[in-house]
């Protein structure tokens, strides 16, 4: 398929329709189509690598963690590397705002400790009181902050903030801006966003690290309260 001098919007379509129909057992298909559909919500085409999922991850002590919430949950790649790792009496509350991909998850993963919440990340506070929990003991988000307008990355941060228990960490991933080529790159939406400097805003310590090995490369931000 040559992409030389078509649009980013055209190669995006090409590749959706090369994608569909074909076998696929880890969702990559199933994400890329729906994430195409919405591209400003989900601000990704590919599910996160299994790099990204552990640098997610390492910062969140789960011998202690019981109630983790996970925000953005896509085809599940980080949920399921999480219920790996938490504790029998552990719960992960999971919200995602695109239903396809709830059905996806409530379909493929059976697990009683996983509860899938439809629902927007703006409303955490409320999602959580209505399940009767105050504080969660880690927040692990997926949630594309880059893309989204100021009001609405400022809600659901101070909400993660406010419901982060004493000891509780919120790990955060960005897409690491690029100008490469081909344009379907640069179609993903990575942006140049002071997302450290926002995190600090809300938290005391936020630390970062690197994670080449993703598509695209990414860095991931540990922030505790």
């Amino acid at each position: 398929m040559s992409m030389k001098n078509e649009p980013a919007t055209d190669v995006l379509k090409q590749i959706y329709a090369r994608s569909a129909g074909r076998p696929d057992g880890h969702g990559r298909g199933f994400f890329f189509r729906e994430s195409l559909k919405s591209l400003s919500v989900t601000a990704s085409l590919f599910p996160s690598s299994r790099f990204l999922a552990s640098a997610l991850l390492r910062p969140i002590d789960f011998d202690r963690a019981r109630i983790i919430v996970e925000l953005g949950m896509g085809t599940g790649a980080i949920t399921t590397e999480i219920l790996r790792r938490m504790a029998p009496g552990s719960i992960l509350l999971a919200i995602e705002v695109n239903p396809a991909f709830v059905a996806h998850v409530r379909s493929k993963v059976h697990d009683s400790r996983l509860v899938p919440i439809s629902g927007r990340a703006e409303r955490l506070g409320s999602i959580l009181g209505n399940r009767g929990v105050r504080r969660a003991d880690a927040i692990v988000s997926s949630l594309g902050l880059t893309s989204m307008a100021h009001d609405q990355r400022t809600c659901i941060v101070r909400q993660a903030a406010e419901h982060l228990g004493e000891n509780g960490v919120l790990t955060q991933y960005q897409y690491l801006p690029t100008s490469a080529k081909p344009n379907w790159v640069r179609a993903l939406g990575p942006k140049r966003f002071a997302e450290e400097s926002f995190l600090r805003e809300y938290f005391r310590e936020v630390r970062s690290e690197r994670v080449i090995w993703n598509l695209p490369p990414a860095k991931v931000y540990t922030c505790r309260p």
